[in-house]
């Protein structure tokens, strides 16, 4: 009978940490939302000089706790209100799941609400 191996590594809460960097959560948080019904991507207008874009977050970590802003664009017309909780929901979810970073809020802004069909239109390429 063949030996069973045992693993070098000393016990997980010992090995040591994780540490998530602020840009990695934050890229996380924006992807996360966009996985929500009614969101859309807005992009910059004129090369960024009027508008800004969304999504968009601004993460806050602090021993292992984060506070997020995000801000999201939907279609319209759109339930705003739910697709609100919706994202609060979702980023939650992911963040907690793939960074491990305890999220104490996540604060929702629905920054423009603009035609479904235009959005969708925008998104699509020709190939």
């Amino acid at each position: 009978m063949a030996d069973v191996l045992q693993p070098a590594l000393g016990p997980a809460a010992e090995r040591g940490t994780l540490e998530v960097r602020t840009k990695a959560l934050q890229h996380v948080v924006e992807r996360a939302t966009l996985d929500v019904p009614g969101t859309v991507t807005q992009h910059r207008t004129l090369g960024g000089v009027l508008g800004s874009g969304a999504p968009r977050a601004s993460v806050s970590v602090r021993g292992g706790r984060a506070r997020i802003d995000v801000t999201v664009a939907c279609g319209w017309p759109a339930p705003v209100a739910r697709i609100a909780a919706d994202v609060r929901t979702r980023v939650t979810e992911q963040a907690t799941a793939l960074t491990g970073v305890q999220v104490l809020s996540v604060d929702v802004t629905v920054q423009a609400a603009s035609d479904a069909a235009a959005a969708d239109r925008q998104d699509r390429r020709v190939e």
